[in-house]
């Protein structure tokens, strides 16, 4: 009803100004300190070691420390081993984006007492990254267990891009080939002339330029604000699911070769792998919507990719999801997106759930 009363009020031209700048100030209102990311030619960026920072945004704001090993620094953690080591590898979701330190969930497991909990994720990374990554840090680490969080709001997209879509930096990646996966663009390149050929926008890279050339309702939305906000209130709920099917069936195959490289290393190194598919808040709060239909396409194309594999697999976000249901309380910051406080608290009391019921399993004769 907003989108009315603004018409009503100020008509059109007035409305599509003041939805400019509300837009405009949002993003300015994103203020994070410089230097947390530094340039990496090996997975193309990385925290910086021992790098201390406040990040302020409308709907936040908080400080973030780097430890000396280059990743986020956590209050609970035990100084020595205790019970199983878990690292947790995952992008900004998993890193933490939008809470403090103490808040993450992998602090919050680390609180509980049992286990040890180590937090590897990096903010932008994909399963590319992470499988690169997750091999450099095994030596060092020596942990017991590994939880990949996938991020299906771009996690697979972006394995197939050099450049993220919504990080301006150059990243490696892999290619199918007939011999398997072939590593390129490395050492990343870290001048701006390498960035000049940016990846497709998000409804491009989801739908096709096809499918979007052909929906009114898409190109209006990428020109006016107006018509973006009418469209994520009072659009007709359109069923994807054919064209994302026939267009994302490639981004589907590299993750499956990338998650059975991560098993195989894993496995060599005796580390028992686990997958958990981590969501954004439009699959929670918008259900129907092109966003949450295609991170469902994903998140069912990642699952099967696991059960294929025989790696064990956990849908995370429905229990966001139904924990949004029966409360109504938000989990996610309204418009930065990451998990909030309690957010991470429902990843914590489900993934310990998970584990405690994966080790009555491995208990019980």
């Amino acid at each position: 009803m907003l989108a009315v009363a603004l018409v009503l009020g100020m008509g059109l031209p007035g409305a599509e100004l003041m939805l400019r700048w509300r837009e405009a100030a949002l993003r300015a209102s994103d203020r994070p300190d410089p230097g947390m990311i530094q340039y990496d030619p090996q997975w193309g960026w990385r925290l910086t070691p021992g790098w201390t920072g406040a990040h302020h945004h409308r709907d936040f704001a908080l400080r973030y420390r780097i430890n000396e090993r280059g990743f986020r620094y956590d209050p609970a953690q035990p100084k020595q081993r205790r019970g199983r080591v878990v690292a947790v590898v995952g992008d900004s979701f998993a890193f933490g984006l939008g809470v403090n330190d103490e808040e993450t969930f992998t602090s919050l497991l680390n609180r509980r007492g049992s286990n040890t909990f180590l937090n590897l994720s990096v903010p932008g990374y994909s399963t590319d990254q992470e499988a690169l990554l997750i091999e450099a840090a095994f030596p060092e680490y020596r942990p017991d267990d590994l939880w990949l969080m996938v991020y299906v709001g771009n996690d697979l997209l972006d394995n197939q891009f050099a450049r993220p879509l919504q990080f301006h930096a150059a990243k490696p990646r892999f290619e199918r080939g007939p011999a398997g996966l072939v590593l390129q663009n490395v050492p990343a390149p870290s001048a701006t002339p390498a960035l000049r050929e940016p990846p497709p926008d998000l409804e491009t890279a989801v739908l096709g330029e096809e499918a979007v050339r052909a929906d009114w309702g898409v190109r209006l939305a990428r020109r006016w604000a107006l018509a973006r906000l009418l469209r994520s209130q009072f659009a007709r709920r359109t069923d994807y699911r054919a064209r994302l099917e026939a267009h994302l069936r490639p981004a589907t195959e590299l993750f499956a070769d990338l998650l059975a490289r991560i098993r195989e290393s894993t496995r060599r190194a005796g580390i028992e792998l686990r997958v958990f598919v981590l969501a954004g808040r439009s699959f929670v709060e918008e259900p129907g919507s092109l966003s949450a239909q295609y991170q469902q396409f994903f998140a069912e194309s990642v699952l099967q990719a696991c059960r294929a594999q025989a790696v064990p697999a956990y849908h995370v976000a429905t229990e966001l999801a139904a924990e949004f249901q029966r409360r109504g309380e938000r989990l996610y910051h309204p418009h930065d997106g990451h998990l909030n406080r309690r957010g991470h608290e429902v990843v914590c009391r489900t993934v310990a759930e998970v584990l405690a019921t994966a080790h009555a399993a491995v208990s019980t004769p």
